[in-house]
């Protein structure tokens, strides 16, 4: 595996793009460096750039190459160094890539039932301070009471997310 297939497979567009300074948007648009760029017209893909404005396109090898004045070469070692990927024939390649859809459905599911148990607890602590409150001033607290007035205010909060 040669050093540009080595560099390709290990490190991203969009990650070389942020090491090197540009900001990226969620949907991969940047300003463009190699223009005066008012509006980003840079669309960073997975394996390729193209910018709208000036016509600027290639991977991430020629991304660097251009940004630095670097032949491909150059520029492929350069990412090598700066990622830290082995450019010795045999070794393995170091995949710092990220996976190609992040486990966002799962983070939502999870969310929502960090929402569905903070609700339910608040609705129990309603109903525990209305149930467990002292019917005279001498009557001892109970514990479920005490802690439906502690938590009082931080349930003022959960309801302002």
């Amino acid at each position: 595996m040669t050093i540009y297939e080595r560099v390709k497979a290990a490190v991203t567009i969009r990650q070389a793009a942020e090491h090197y300074g540009l900001t990226v948007s969620r949907n991969g648009m940047a300003y463009c460096p190699f223009h005066n760029d008012r509006h980003p017209s840079l669309k960073l893909n997975e394996n390729h750039f193209f910018c709208f404005g000036c016509g600027a396109k290639g991977d991430v090898i020629d991304l660097v190459a251009r940004l630095y004045g670097l032949s491909g070469h150059e520029a492929a070692q350069r990412l090598a160094a700066d990622f830290g990927i082995s450019t010795e024939p045999g070794q393995p390649v170091k995949a710092s890539r990220k996976p190609k859809r992040p486990h966002i459905r799962q983070f939502r599911e999870d969310e929502m039932l960090c929402f569905r148990v903070l609700t339910d607890y608040l609705h129990l602590l309603e109903e525990w301070k209305v149930r467990y409150a002292p019917q005279t001033p001498e009557d001892d607290y109970d514990d479920r009471f005490v802690e439906a007035c502690q938590m009082h205010a931080i349930s003022n909060i959960w309801r302002m997310c």
